[in-house]
């Protein structure tokens, strides 16, 4: 028997009272085939990265984790049955060598976005000074082109880089 995990995304049309007996139906399947279920995780109701017309066009779905030892045989009617079922968005099993990794507890769902919000808010979010929206290279470009009264002149010698020796014009 080899190692594998399946992950199930439901249609939260089920409803959460048959969401429990889908996840059920599931666990008796991979027992009666001789499978073994070492861990069922209920990863609850997530946000969809992208929905399509083979999603149904749902934006969230019921996530489920079944780590179960079983043979390669039983995984071919796994997949038939999964592929049938109306309740099952998408599903992905793959082959695990060695032992099961367990995450005790999965972020919340919004966890990334509100730590990123907080991370991108500049001074402008606090009620500060407006930030200038221009790179450091723009940045400096911009203030190396900008001439002020006090400033004399200055030609460029040709064939030097931009950086290079300034020779100061006689025109004055």
């Amino acid at each position: 028997m080899r190692n594998y995990e399946l992950v199930c995304i439901l249609d939260p049309q089920v409803g959460e009272g048959q969401y429990e007996q889908v996840v059920e139906k599931y666990e008796a399947h991979l027992e009666e085939n001789g499978g073994q279920v070492a861990r069922i995780d209920n990863w609850g109701l997530r946000r969809l990265a992208y929905t399509s017309a083979s999603l149904k066009n749902r934006h969230q779905g019921y996530y489920v984790l079944y780590q179960f030892s079983a043979k390669p045989t039983a995984i071919e009617g796994l997949e038939q049955t999964l592929k049938l079922d109306e309740a099952v968005l998408r599903y992905l099993i793959t082959a695990v060598e060695g032992e099961f990794i367990h995450v005790p507890q999965l972020a919340a769902d919004n966890f990334l976005e509100e730590a990123f919000a907080r991370t991108t808010r500049g001074p402008r979010d606090r009620g500060g000074p407006h930030r200038d929206s221009r790179g450091p290279r723009d940045r400096a470009d911009s203030r190396r082109n900008t001439a002020s009264e006090d400033d004399e002149p200055r030609e460029v010698v040709e064939g030097a880089p931009e950086e290079a020796v300034v020779q100061e014009s006689d025109d004055s």
